[in-house]
């Protein structure tokens, strides 16, 4: 998913560190400052000393009211000031005056120290200090099972190490204890052309939840204003996107604020995990309890800023060396029984109960019919006792496949935005032809 990041390398944790102080306590949100801050480091001198060209550079990032004039959420702005003083930033109350080169922004938190860069030339330049000291990179080699110091891949092949380290978007077992503690979401990304110089080279991020996340990337002649956002669930029903409209809505917000975007460059989408209680999963999976066996997931959307954290913290972890993070991003942490967390895990218990649930009804005949399909789009379709994810490809004909997803047996859904098909339970993803493209599936949905 590295491509489909827009390559934030944060201060701020989206997920506010007052709410983190109020879940774990100040200890646990002063580590998760440090641990932040210290990626942002780890970043900056590992391109100076590979000599990475990825147009690195330091930032600074603010956050801002979602809505200007309501108490409450200034309230909120205030809370996430005082709490981020706390966790050790040198963070700022300023006031940018409305200015159309800050998205209008009055009231707003100044992190200074973020880091900008371009996420595909750092990956490769990270590949190339890696080879250059006697690491090995295999690429298309897809994994379908672990086992302690083992991992199989999908033609067979069996690797064997001292230690395996799953960085995945979800891990490709069936460990619930994971699953149950993250949620898969879809979000949207917008790249506008802008003219040079036009927006504040900076990080803006706004106080709605899901939030709203933007940055600029610098080409020779122009700029590109990078907006991402309005985040939703994984796997909802064709019907839902059409309701929200997500690159619509997000096209519409961002020209109420930066009015310097002119046309539309890019559009994409991608996936993320939120964890229930606001922190990454990072270290030894609980179950099953193999000792070689690390996880990195649940970045909150923070891919650049996690992972990086992640690699600091694993490598420790590895080496038996002690780590004042590993506590914070256990996963065999315990979950605060607070009012969020509660709630999280109920919409991800819900989702996953009508997964199961849709598997075993029968759909009602209001159901699209196949004749009205519109080329290159799917439906789910009730066939007899079993449902049928159905693709009409572009030039009318019809493709079948089980609708049961292949990882835990819910019911996919078309996504009619990536022409996939997604599971809402965990978040595993099917191009239109059943072909499995993202995990924590393996194999793909069975032809019918």
């Amino acid at each position: 998913m590295t491509g489909r990041t827009t390559a934030h390398i944060m201060a701020w944790n989206d997920d506010f560190y007052y709410k983190i102080s109020k879940q774990h306590g100040v200890d646990f949100c002063k580590l998760v400052g440090d641990s932040h801050r210290a990626a942002i480091d780890f970043v900056a001198q590992t391109v100076n000393e590979e000599g990475i060209d990825c147009n690195f550079s330091k930032v600074d990032g603010y956050l801002f009211p979602h809505e200007h004039t309501d108490k409450v959420i200034q309230e909120i702005l205030y809370k996430e000031f005082e709490t981020a003083k706390i966790a050790g930033f040198d963070v700022k109350m300023v006031n940018l005056n409305g200015d159309p080169a800050c998205g209008k922004i009055t009231d707003a938190i100044l992190f200074p120290g973020n880091g900008d860069f371009h996420p595909l030339m750092y990956i490769n330049g990270l590949a190339r200090a890696i080879v250059k000291r006697g690491g090995k990179i295999y690429e298309q080699s897809r994994v379908t099972k672990n086992e302690e110091h083992k991992v199989i891949t999908e033609d067979g092949v069996n690797v064997t190490a001292d230690v395996v380290v799953l960085a995945t978007n979800s891990p490709l077992n069936h460990n619930l204890e994971i699953h149950a503690r993250q949620e898969a979401q879809r979000t949207y990304v917008i790249g506008f052309r802008i003219k040079k110089g036009s927006v504040k080279k900076a990080q803006w991020w706004d106080t709605c939840v899901p939030y709203h996340y933007v940055r600029t990337e610098q080409k020779e002649d122009y700029d590109v204003l990078i907006v991402g956002g309005n985040d939703n669930a994984s796997g909802i029903k064709a019907d839902d996107y059409v309701k929200l409209s997500p690159f619509i809505s997000l096209e519409k917000w961002t020209r109420e604020r930066w009015t310097a975007a002119e046309d539309i460059l890019y559009t994409w989408t991608g996936q993320v995990y939120e964890p229930i209680d606001s922190l990454h999963l990072i270290g030894q999976a609980p179950i099953p309890t193999y000792g070689s066996n690390y996880i990195v997931t649940g970045d909150s959307g923070q891919g650049m800023t996690g992972g990086t954290i992640a690699g600091i913290l694993i490598k420790d972890l590895i080496l038996k060396r002690e780590n004042p993070w590993a506590n914070v991003y256990s996963p065999k942490r315990l979950p605060p029984l607070d009012k969020s967390t509660l709630q999280t895990t109920a919409e991800i218990v819900d989702h996953t109960v009508k997964g199961y649930i849709t598997n075993r009804t029968p759909m009602g005949s209001d159901s699209i019919d196949i004749e009205d399909l519109v080329p290159d789009s799917g439906a789910i379709k009730q066939q007899g006792l079993n449902k049928v994810a159905i693709y009409k490809d572009k030039n009318g004909k019809l493709h079948k496949y089980s609708a049961v997803c292949s990882h835990m047996k819910c019911i996919v859904q078309w996504n009619p935005i990536d022409k996939t098909w997604d599971c809402p339970c965990h978040g595993s993803i099917f191009d239109a032809f059943g072909r499995c493209v993202n995990g924590p599936a393996k194999v793909d949905l069975t032809p019918v």
